[in-house]
This record gives C-alpha cells, structure tokens and sequence, in this order.
C-alpha cells in the first residue's frame, strides 16, 4: 500500500494507493474522497466488538471506525481530519509501540493491534483523559494534529517538560508523570503553566505546536473524566 501526505502543513489530506484486498481503517466522517472501486463498511470499534467500540468512546474515539476495502486495484481514498495541521504517521514494529493521546487517532494500515489502556488519576489530571490508545505490531498508524508537529527523541534517562494540551503520541517505553511546572506553588499559578507532564526515557514524544480551542465548560469536564 502507499500512501503520501499533500497540502501540510496547514489543510493536511491524507492519500492512499490500495491495491485489491488491502484495508485501512479510519476515523468516521473522515472521508474526504474515494474511487469507485473501495466497499465502505462500518466495524465496530476496531474489529473488535461491542466492548471495543465502548473502550474506544472511553479513549475519545468513536464508537464505530470507517473500514476501506478495495475491491479493484488502483483504487485512491483521501482522508481529512477534523484538525488544521500535520498529520503524523508512526510506525511499529516489535521493539517499538505508542500511546496516543485523546483524539489524535485519524487512521491505520496493516496488522496494527490497537488496544484502550486505563491511564489512571494521572491520565485525567494531565488532561490526557483516563484512558489513552496503545499501539502495536506491524503497520503504521496515522495522528491528526493540531498545528505543526514537533518531536523530542530521548535517550536512557532524559528529561523533557511539556505542557499537557500539546502531547499527540509517545513510546510505550517512555515513562510520563504530571508534575508541578516550577517548585513554587506561586510561580507555577501566576505564570499560567500550572501542572505539566514530565516526558523520561528511553523513546520518541511528539507534540503539536497548538493547543485546540476550549469547547466549553462541560465539553472540558467530561474529555478531563473520560
């Protein structure tokens, strides 16, 4: 399968090259364009069933994916995420997995094994939502952005800060705990950061350049508990 990124950094589309029998799954309502040729079905969750399709609503997904099968080859499918900015694609392979945070799954390809993980008080604290996506195996999975990505590859031991609303993905093997921006209590409330995630290595974190819009009050409350 191939696939290219066109019109970054700002409208990003995602374009796929399906040959007969090749899938990719796909966040719904993120159809931009698709040749005759692709059977669009809806799967629950990510072929998962019922309880996968709640766990998924749990980690800010949606309940169903979009599932794209071609059906003739040559077949073109262009996806759009609902965010302004890159779309970042991560590879796995058996040394090396990733968390995504809450709604920055956009697609997948290959025999990617996308599983919900309970994220613990820390999760909600950190804004990251009690539950956070891990993925694994073979096949890449792709991250819709808000913004420009960034990324820091830290070695065994390294330290990076990064505010809560602008982490997208990170390693399975990076450590991350919320801690207080400075070690004053003062200076942390007056300079408006507040808490922050404290990223540790080994691994990869990626961030976007942009936090999204607050959605109100209670859109806040409730991404904060789930």
């Amino acid at each position: 399968m191939e696939y290219c990124i066109k019109h970054d950094p700002v409208f990003s589309v995602l374009e796929f090259t399906l040959q007969e029998s090749e899938v990719v799954l796909a966040q719904p309502n993120s159809m931009l364009s698709m040749t005759g040729g692709i059977r669009l079905t809806a799967a629950i969750g990510r072929r998962g069933g019922v309880w996968s399709g709640v766990k998924g609503m749990l980690g800010g997904e949606n309940f169903f994916t979009a599932e794209f099968s071609a059906i003739k080859p040559n077949q073109t499918l262009v996806l759009a995420p609902n965010s302004l900015g890159d779309i970042l694609p991560l590879h796995l392979n058996d040394q090396e997995g990733f968390y995504l945070t809450r709604g920055a799954y956009l697609a997948n390809f290959g025999n990617c094994e996308l599983r919900i993980k309970y994220g613990g008080v820390k999760g909600i604290m950190s804004k990251k939502g009690l539950f956070l996506l891990h993925a694994s195996g073979q096949g890449t999975v792709f991250c819709q952005c808000y913004g420009a990505i960034m990324s820091y590859h830290l070695e065994e031991g390294e330290k990076v800060f990064i505010d809560n609303r602008y982490v997208v993905a990170f390693s399975h093997a990076v450590k991350y705990e919320l801690v207080k921006a400075t070690t004053s209590v003062k200076d942390s409330v007056f300079s408006g950061e507040g808490l922050v995630n404290r990223y540790t290595g080994p691994g990869k974190v990626y961030y976007q350049t942009r936090g999204k819009p607050s959605a109100g009050l209670l859109t806040a409350l409730a991404d904060a508990a789930f």
